[in-house]
């Protein structure tokens, strides 16, 4: 009798951890991240093109799709919100 309800004590409690397992993602989800390459670039899609901003240092990339190929342009960098972007006609800046 004592190994039967040993037995039936330990079954219970491994069939309980484990659906605390299979349960955890369910009660709590874990939130979903950019890639750390894109976290903080905001997009402005038009129409065969889109520009993209990088809200960490301001430059801003233009986007564009004409006969089956993509190119893309470096507008420039905003430095105060109401001010001209600078550094427009120097090459992009060095990926980090």
């Amino acid at each position: 009798m004592r190994v039967d309800k040993y037995t039936k004590t330990i079954l219970t409690v491994i069939a309980l951890l484990l659906a605390a397992i299979v349960l955890k993602p369910i009660v709590q989800p874990i939130p979903a991240s950019a890639q750390v390459s894109l976290n903080g670039v905001q997009f402005i899609p038009a129409s065969n093109s889109f520009d993209a901003f990088d809200t960490k240092n301001g430059d801003v990339w233009f986007y564009s799709y004409d006969g089956g190929r993509y190119s893309a342009r470096y507008l420039g960098r905003i430095t105060q919100l109401g001010q001209t972007m600078i550094d427009t006609l120097h090459a992009p800046p060095a990926q980090r």
